[in-house]
């Protein structure tokens, strides 16, 4: 059993590995083709840059991750690394999994494009979420989230379909600033990775570590290339979403044989996304209050309004990766203390005064500098 469990985490060091060096070969050529074809992010008042820059950095996600696990799961075939369970329950999963993922990597690639209406961007996203639940991945327990524990599976269907396509288009959303989606998403993907290795659960740590692994090019590329940047798109945000969104479900669902804490699992797995998908409802609220459709632009993300404070780019950035990182641990820590429920309550509380302590700021940033105008005028006029 040890010898088994060596070998795995071998086999996944090496696919991390391996997704690094593929996604380091396929990078510079997809800019290439996008720069020859043209096929630009082009700068407006909402965007913060200012020329043409190629945005389907996303494209190679899907490909690479499932090559890359073909290539893993044919090492366990070959040398015996695999039990009953992976050949019933997880290669059945992942097989609807990698159904619901293409779905979305083409629905990305359109809308990269060609663009894709909203009302048809959530009933693909739905028929690729009908592909998670259908293959038996959804919460099944809350863990005492909200006073419940075991929910009834239609119950738990409905949430699970909820949870995928809100969370999906969270990552959409938070992808406004460089290196800001991939660094979050490579922050839960550690986290989960870690989760999913803890459970013996070695099939979904691959993919997480995969992952993680083809987004370190990413986000040299996209974060810190001085003259061969480029945006993951569509493609890239709304795959990482989505299987981001499924390892969620997957360790809600699977019942601990490891106490990683007391209770509140769901709580701990949520919090390594709890930046984006607070920021997305808060967004969200904000547009219809003020009567534009939830997914309207405008600069009210969290990114935005570091940025209005006078943060620079890159300093928004690391603060909002390091602060969802911290996050986790001191939930994870909180929980062995505090019950759930209070936690939540915690957790939302310090994000909402957090986002009053920002608009504020930025209130009393900008009536300063009305004022400083005001008396330039005056002055001018004596």
């Amino acid at each position: 059993m040890e010898n088994i469990k060596l070998y795995n985490i071998l086999i996944i060091v090496g696919a991390c590995v391996a997704s690094v060096i593929i996604e380091m070969m396929v990078l510079p050529r997809i800019i290439y083709i996008a720069k020859k074809k043209r096929l630009f992010d082009l700068p407006d008042k909402r965007k913060k840059h200012s020329e043409p820059i190629p945005r389907l950095g996303g494209i190679s996600f899907t490909p690479v991750i499932l090559l890359v696990s073909l290539f893993c799961l044919f090492i366990r075939f070959i040398f015996q690394f695999w039990d009953e369970e992976l050949f019933f329950y997880r290669i059945p999963e992942t097989i609807l999994l990698v159904c619901g993922l293409l779905v979305i990597y083409l629905l990305g690639a359109k809308d990269d494009l060609v663009g894709v209406s909203f009302k048809k961007k959530f009933v693909i996203q739905f028929i690729a979420s009908l592909c998670i639940v259908g293959s038996g991945v959804y919460i099944n327990n809350l863990y005492g989230l909200l006073g419940f524990h075991e929910i009834p599976g239609f119950i738990g269907v409905v949430l699970s379909i909820g949870l995928i396509m809100f969370t999906t288009n969270a990552i959409n959303l938070i992808d406004g600033a460089d290196g800001l989606a991939s660094g979050i998403s490579a922050v839960a993907l550690l986290i989960y990775g870690i989760m999913f290795s803890i459970y013996g659960m070695w099939t979904y740590a691959g993919i997480a570590f995969i992952t993680l692994g083809l987004l370190a090019p990413f986000f040299y590329y996209n974060f810190a290339h001085p003259t061969r940047k480029i945006f993951m798109g569509d493609t890239g945000s709304l795959t990482l979403g989505f299987l981001l969104a499924f390892m969620i479900l997957r360790i809600s669902k699977y019942p601990p044989a490891v106490e990683i804490v007391p209770g509140g699992l769901i709580l701990l797995v949520l919090s390594a996304l709890f930046i984006p998908l607070f920021d997305a409802f808060k967004v969200m609220v904000v547009r219809i209050a003020k009567g534009k459709g939830p997914f309207s632009p405008d600069r009210n993300h969290i990114h935005h309004k570091l940025i209005d404070l006078g943060f620079s780019k890159k300093k928004a950035v690391f603060l909002i990766v390091m602060t969802g990182a911290l996050l986790v641990v001191a939930n994870w820590i909180l929980l062995w203390y505090l019950d759930c429920n209070v936690l939540l309550i915690l957790d939302l509380s310090v994000g909402v005064l957090v986002n009053v302590f920002i608009y504020r700021r930025i209130k009393r940033k900008e009536y300063r500098k009305q004022r400083q105008v005001e008396e330039e005028l005056l002055e001018l006029d004596s």
